[in-house]
């Protein structure tokens, strides 16, 4: 059973708007934003944690997926999508927190959410729009 997209607004990291900025001024190439990571650590209890530009890793990570698709719907977006195929391993394993990550390891965007459980069978797919 294939779920409705989930669509969700990220926060670019301040890792992110560094490596970006050291691009600007002649430095290393941008590495690629490879996976997306999924997490329980968004919520503590019944409320959302904060999204901060500061953090460089998920609260609670539990997995990641290869990036799915990329588009740009406007001249300052961007549109990644992933999907989480449930296995029977991750039946009832729940998640509050995605974020993009690049292929040397670094958080892009990150994004906490209404806690998600995860049923084996299902299919999620997940898109995230980092807000610039």
């Amino acid at each position: 059973m294939i779920n409705q997209p989930m669509m969700a607004e990220a926060v670019v990291t301040d890792y992110w708007r560094a490596r970006l900025a050291e691009h600007c001024a002649g430095g290393r190439a941008l590495p690629r934003i490879t996976h997306m990571a999924f997490g329980d650590g968004g919520h503590t209890g019944s409320a959302a944690r904060p999204a901060p530009a500061g953090r460089t890793a998920l609260f609670g990570e539990r997995l990641r997926v290869p990036i799915a698709g990329q588009s740009r719907p406007a001249p300052t977006g961007a549109l990644l999508e992933a999907a989480l195929i449930a296995t029977e391993a991750q039946r009832g394993m729940m998640f509050s927190e995605a974020g993009l990550i690049d292929a040397e390891g670094g958080l892009v965007a990150y994004r906490t959410m209404a806690p998600k459980v995860i049923d084996a069978g299902e299919i999620y797919e997940v898109l995230i729009q980092p807000r610039f």
